[in-house]
Formats: C-alpha cells, sequence, structure tokens
C-alpha cells in the first residue's frame, strides 16, 4: 500500500530473471504496466513480446491503533503529513 501510494522501484521476476521496474507515486489497484522484450519470443522472428505486471494493492486488515489513528488523521488532513 505505501509502495504503491508513495512510489518505489521493486524486482519483477521475468523468463530472464529479475528487472528493476518503476512504481509511479499513486498507483492503483489493478493497474497495468508492460516490460516491453522481457516477455516470450515471438514464433516468427527474432523479438520478444512484452511482460505485462498487475499491480496488486494488499490493504491491511488489521490495524495496530497507532496505525489506525494516524490513517484516520491524515484523512482529516491529507495536507498535514502522518510521518512527523
Amino acid at each position: 500500500m505505501i509502495d504503491a501510494t508513495l512510489g518505489a522501484e521493486i524486482d519483477v521476476a521475468t523468463i530472464d530473471g529479475p528487472v528493476r521496474m518503476k512504481v509511479p507515486t499513486g498507483t492503483q489497484s489493478g493497474s497495468d504496466f508492460k516490460l516491453s522484450n522481457h516477455g516470450v519470443p515471438h514464433l516468427k522472428g527474432n523479438s520478444r513480446g512484452a511482460h505485462i505486471v498487475t499491480i496488486i494493492v494488499d490493504t491491511p486488515t488489521k490495524l495496530s491503533k497507532r496505525q489506525r489513528n494516524l490513517l484516520e488523521d491524515f484523512n482529516e488532513n491529507p495536507k498535514k503529513s502522518i510521518f512527523n
């Protein structure tokens, strides 16, 4: 959830091994990204297809009281940083 909200770089497993991918700030669950030339080879030719990455945001189901309070505070005042 935090990586999708703030943006991050993640390693994605491909058929060639891990590839570093940038997750943009504000990425929503279900967003698809294309890693060109990291998919399976085309049957007729030397090029390769794209590896499609779907982002699934795991929303926490159990929060501590402090975590819940921080999220509620952020929801009431989104311009205030919850990290202070």
